[in-house]
């Protein structure tokens, strides 16, 4: 038998309009076998059925047998459960009494509903408080007890970029698109139940809706765009989009210019096999913001190999395999509003920053960047250096023997080169 299927075009609180809508399906011969966002409709319907919503006992999704005893004493039979909210029973007997004589009584039978969303509610704001808590924590009061300078304000502009990623922001606008069909729906269950109690008719039900439809329709198209954007953005954090720095395409400064002796660009893995404390060397990674079009980072590690003494920033585990280790992070910023931009590298110098090192930050001048902040670690292993020019920003976290500030011109190329 032919099925028929309908976009649920009500609020699950105007139970006065979706009782009237089943009815008016019945009179044209649809039953209800199935409902979520579409209404599932076999071609079973009597002419003259009347439905009637009960709010669901917290405990089953289905009612107890006492109870399908009870209506079906009175004529109402069971017809299923509406989103784990209602139990829906019809009868096709027009001498069927209503399940309840007076509206106070099934006001009081809606207590029960109201009671559940309303704990609901409080929960889940309980969460949202603790998750909102321990965020301010982090962003404002967390120190690890290896910073030896902490300054976590400073990472609130790079995080800003963040959260204004195309995904992030289409997973907080369906957010927020859900919770306001909350708040609207549970004032209607809290007016409908209000108004029971005190023996008035509900609300009106201002009938199918299309603006319900309009929604139910987004949310329908929402469901694949947040289930590609969930698996993009772990796929993201987890490293899956970057790509070998031999083949990306986009400018950077090559860690080879900068050192004075013939390295190689290899990595850790090659050399001594795999460890974590060594992953993504020599990778590219793009980011999206709608605050930078243009967001990506470049890793460089290069090793020159051979006897003798080494020098460099980590150990040598086999006692001369190489002797020079170096690194060059670069993370490049093309900002969609440029009065960001030294605001945005000093936020990316403290997000490399090393926390178990100090550092002393010196201004340089060069005519043509706007700015130019060089910090180097109290033990000189470590060096950064941001440059800045318009929207354009680059940030270099270096390891090594060269001293940044003497490639400055070098450097500069990156923001004041088309």
């Amino acid at each position: 038998m032919k099925k028929i299927r309908k976009l649920f075009p009500f609020s699950i609180y105007d139970i006065s309009g979706i009782e009237h809508w089943l009815e008016d399906a019945a009179n044209m011969g649809l039953f209800p076998i199935h409902f979520g966002l579409w209404v599932t409709f076999a071609q079973t319907g009597v002419s003259g059925t009347r439905f009637r919503l009960e709010a669901c006992d917290k405990k089953s999704t289905t009612p107890s047998m006492e109870q399908l005893e009870l209506y079906r004493s009175a004529g109402w039979e069971y017809a299923l459960t509406i989103s784990n909210v209602y139990y829906l029973f019809y009868t096709t007997d027009p001498s069927a009494k209503e399940l309840y004589t007076d509206l106070q009584s099934r006001g009081f039978s809606l207590e029960k509903l109201e009671k559940k969303i309303r704990h609901y509610r409080r929960v889940h704001f309980a969460i949202y408080a603790v998750i909102a808590v321990f965020l301010i924590w982090t962003l404002f009061f967390f120190q690890s007890k290896w910073d030896v300078d902490p300054a976590p304000l400073k990472k609130i502009p790079v995080l800003l970029l963040f959260l204004c990623h195309p995904l992030v922001l289409v997973l907080l606008a369906a957010g927020g698109f859900s919770k306001l069909q909350s708040i609207r729906d549970y004032r209607l269950l809290r007016r409908t139940c209000q108004a029971f109690k005190e023996g008035l008719a509900p609300p009106p039900s201002a009938g199918p809706s299309r603006q319900k439809i309009r929604e139910q329709k987004i949310m329908l198209a929402l469901i694949p765009i947040l289930i590609v954007t969930d698996l993009l953005l772990i796929g993201s954090t987890r490293g899956v989009f970057r790509v070998p720095v031999e083949r990306f395409p986009k400018a950077y400064i090559s860690l080879q210019d900068l050192e004075a002796e013939e390295v190689e660009l290899t990595t850790y893995e090659a050399l001594f096999g795999p460890s974590r404390f060594y992953e993504g060397e020599n990778e590219a990674v793009h980011h999206l913001s709608l605050l930078a079009p243009t967001w990506y980072e470049v890793n460089q590690s290069v090793y020159q190999t051979g006897e003798g003494d080494f020098k460099g920033i980590s150990y040598d585990p086999e006692g001369g395999k190489y002797r020079y280790h170096a690194t060059l992070d670069m993370t490049y910023f093309e900002l969609t509003i440029p009065a960001m931009a030294r605001m945005v590298a000093e936020s990316q110098m403290e997000v490399d920053r090393a926390l178990n090192r100090r550092y002393t930050y010196t201004e340089l001048s060069h005519p043509a960047l706007d700015f130019a902040i060089y910090a180097t670690s109290k033990d000189g292993i470590l060096q950064a250096l941001a440059v800045g020019k318009g929207g354009h920003v680059a940030v270099f976290s270096y390891g090594g023997m060269q001293k940044l500030d003497e490639h400055l011109d070098l450097l500069a190329t990156m923001v004041t080169e088309p």
